[in-house]
């Protein structure tokens, strides 16, 4: 499949909010990318999941399992579309209780992007060299694209979990996983599980707002 190259596009935005100018792709070509971004990061994905298999387990059970997951790895793919930007990249990420890493990558490991961090601190480094941090990876996001992307909430929904003690409307599938949740202005829907361990974990799953859009596929995941 393509691969619009993510980490050269947060590359030239890192430029430009250093002053410098950078090129506006065109709109007609600017929203062809942002269709083709969209089917073929679903197209990743070459069968459609089967459908949910009725299930004795309760969303009770599941959910008491998943809150207990809290040291986990991912390798995947990640497509963010933006009114003014979009790219795809390969993610990897690694969550510790206190502490987490994740890369995104263009082919080849190009334009690498690492952010790493815990509760009050996180940096980011970029494959030429230059550093940022803030006391958040939202703050840092912000700061430098513009972007509202809640990653501390994503670290429970992409397990398939609301985020506690946060208000939310929810939707479930016949094996009593999520399939829509809804929470701080954004809407996951999940269209695909997997088996990891002794847990169904989301595969595949999209989350938007009124001013970003994602879709991620998981290809690996690995529990403790």
């Amino acid at each position: 499949m393509p691969d619009y190259n993510f980490g050269h596009i947060l590359f030239l935005k890192l430029i430009e909010n250093k002053g410098y100018r950078v090129h506006q792709t065109n709109k007609m070509l600017g929203a062809a990318i942002i269709v083709g971004l969209l089917l073929d990061l679903t197209a990743c994905t070459t069968m459609s999941p089967p459908a949910a298999q009725q299930s004795t387990v309760t969303w009770a059970s599941r959910k008491v399992l998943l809150e207990q997951l809290n040291v986990w790895q991912i390798s995947g793919k990640i497509a963010i579309i933006t009114a003014n930007e979009s790219g795809s990249a390969s993610i990897d990420w690694s969550q510790h209780p206190n502490r987490y890493t994740l890369s995104l990558y263009g082919p080849l490991g190009s334009n690498a992007i690492k952010m790493s961090g815990g509760p009050q601190h996180v940096t980011m480094k970029t494959s030429d060299g230059k550093t940022f941090s803030a006391k958040s990876a939202e703050q840092l996001l912000a700061q430098q694209w513009g972007w509202q992307l809640p990653l501390a909430s994503i670290q429970y929904w992409i397990r398939g979990l609301p985020v506690p003690n946060v208000p939310q409307k929810s939707t479930f599938d016949a094996a009593n996983r999520l399939a829509t949740l809804t929470q701080q202005g954004f809407t996951i829907r999940y269209q695909g599980y997997t088996t990891a361990g002794a847990m169904d974990l989301p595969q595949h799953l999209s989350i938007t707002s009124a001013a970003i859009k994602s879709k991620i596929i998981i290809y690996k995941w690995k529990v403790s």
